[in-house]
């Protein structure tokens, strides 16, 4: 059970990290989707999330997560930089948990691919501007 949240705050880390901005869309705001987590015990799993993002100075963004699979509900929160037009890199942290991972978003218009990885873990998920 520790091992699957820990993979879902890193899939959660990611979606908060590592974000590519095609054109003039902008990460500010709440995005959903979903993909996978894979614990580091093999248990792969889908994954739903919900993610808000909000700007703090001109290039970091705190994050807001909340993702669920099938077995578990997690929340999450971080920051995320802004490296180039369209990537975002950040850790995010559970603390209900005690567990953080590191994140990479990369950003096309209204879509963004979320990637994470932690000691419990990693996944990949796609999120959607709503």
């Amino acid at each position: 059970m520790r091992t699957l949240i820990l993979a879902i705050t890193l899939t959660i880390a990611a979606l908060a990290g590592n974000t590519a901005a095609v054109g003039a869309a902008s990460i500010d705001g709440t995005w959903s989707g979903g993909g996978y987590v894979k614990a580091t015990d093999g248990k792969r799993e889908k994954v739903r999330c919900r993610v808000t993002y909000r700007r703090q100075t001109s290039k970091v963004y705190s994050v807001s997560a909340v993702c669920a699979s099938a077995s578990n509900k997690i929340r999450q929160s971080g920051e995320v930089l802004k490296v180039n037009q369209n990537r975002y890199v950040g850790d995010l942290f559970n603390s209900e948990y005690n567990i953080a991972g590191r994140v990479r978003i990369n950003m096309r218009g209204r879509s963004q691919t979320v990637s994470f990885k932690s000691s419990a873990g990693y996944g990949r998920m796609t999120l959607r501007k709503r």
